[in-house]
């Protein structure tokens, strides 16, 4: 699933299947995050606001260049960060970001 090409409806069909109707969520280009660790207003605004995905992913490794092209739904969670985007064929691959990344991110 290629983000940035993916319609607000679709998004959000997304978000609901995979997270339950009640998900917070913010678009930002190809990376979509989901609160699930309910922030305040401030803390999720400076999420997307001031995100930089090389921060998370970094640009030389070629494991990352899929969320860096495609976009990722970047899920926070009262204990941790995760990367996670969808594939063609509906699986999903993830990738566990460290505390401090997602520090960094808030």
């Amino acid at each position: 699933m290629i983000i940035a090409k993916c319609s607000l409806r679709k998004i959000a069909r997304t978000v609901k299947k995979m997270f339950g109707k009640e998900a917070l969520w913010d678009r930002k280009g190809s990376f979509v995050f989901v609160h699930l660790d309910e922030p305040a207003r401030k803390a999720r605004e400076d999420r997307y606001i001031h995100f930089d995905p090389t921060l998370f992913f970094d640009p030389t490794c070629p494991h990352c260049q899929p969320f860096l092209n495609d976009g990722a739904f970047m899920v926070y969670t009262p204990d941790e960060m995760v990367g996670m985007r969808v594939m063609k064929d509906g699986l999903f691959e993830t990738v566990m970001l460290t505390p401090q990344m997602a520090t960094v991110a808030n």
